[in-house]
């Protein structure tokens, strides 16, 4: 998802990413084991030891920037600082808000239908003028079914080949494991220890994008800013500016941290 912002900001930073646990490279494999938000801080903070980095910026977006929170509570001695990005703390709001049916409403369709068929839906939340393949249901159900064909074709082509997976193919591998398991856990159900940040020494801010309004991300971003006293910044496009905005992303993210007290 960072690898084109990498190469940016790495002309100032030592950068490192890494596949969460179950995801693409990952080699976690047990579909037992606990892949909540506590054991995915816990894997942030295993990458810096095994670097030996003792303290660190954290950046994260979505998911990511819950992940980036829960570090932020438990694992503060590691941070230099931290910048969420439109963390989908719908937990936050009440039951029947907009934001919260719109997650839940994707994490049924995993369920009951397929994971593929809600990743489209999922698609469809973080475009500004989603097309409509992936507004409706069957056309959500086209994109589904062609991902679901493409998919052997391509890893089939990789082995001859030996080519290495592309973003994309990654993230459609990632669907079941993203949808039907990290969802319900890091989006719906995840509670932020509010005192515990409320007493965090290190600089932090929550960050939104200038084209997410009205998305399930936008509110609660905001409502928890406010309730904490932080800043709330804004960076350019929506969701997934870092794809789609690399330069303008990298830009604003090292401003912000530049602001931060050394």
């Amino acid at each position: 998802m960072y690898e084109e912002v990498v190469p940016l900001l790495a002309r100032r930073y030592t950068v490192f990413t890494y596949d969460r646990r179950g995801n693409s490279r990952s080699r976690f494999t047990d579909p037992q084991a606990p892949i909540g938000v506590a054991a995915q801080a816990s894997d942030a903070v295993a990458v810096l030891d095994h670097y030996g980095v003792k303290k660190a910026y954290v950046f994260g977006g979505s998911g990511g920037a819950i992940i980036a929170l829960e570090v932020l509570a438990n694992h503060t001695d590691r941070l230099s600082g931290v910048v969420a990005h439109e963390p989908p703390l719908v937990s936050l709001l009440p039951d029947d808000s907009a934001e919260r049916r719109a997650l839940a409403e994707i994490a049924r369709i995993a369920r009951e239908k397929s994971p593929l068929r809600a990743y489209a839906a999922f698609g469809a939340m973080t475009m500004d003028d989603p097309p409509w393949l992936f507004r409706s249901t069957v056309g959500q159900a086209l994109v589904a079914a062609a991902s679901r064909a493409a998919l052997p074709v391509g890893a089939a082509v990789r082995r001859v080949t030996g080519r290495e997976p592309s973003s994309m193919t990654r993230q459609l591998g990632n669907a079941d494991l993203l949808l039907r398991r990290e969802l319900p856990l890091i989006g719906l159900d995840y509670h932020p220890d509010l005192p515990a940040l409320r007493e965090v020494a290190v600089p932090w801010r929550l960050a939104t994008g200038r084209d997410s309004v009205g998305k399930p991300y936008y509110r609660p971003a905001h409502m928890l800013a406010e309730r904490l006293g932080v800043p709330c910044e804004e960076f350019p496009g929506g969701h997934t500016v870092y794809l789609e905005q690399p330069d303008r992303f990298s830009e604003t993210l090292e401003r912000i941290l530049e602001g931060f007290p050394r």
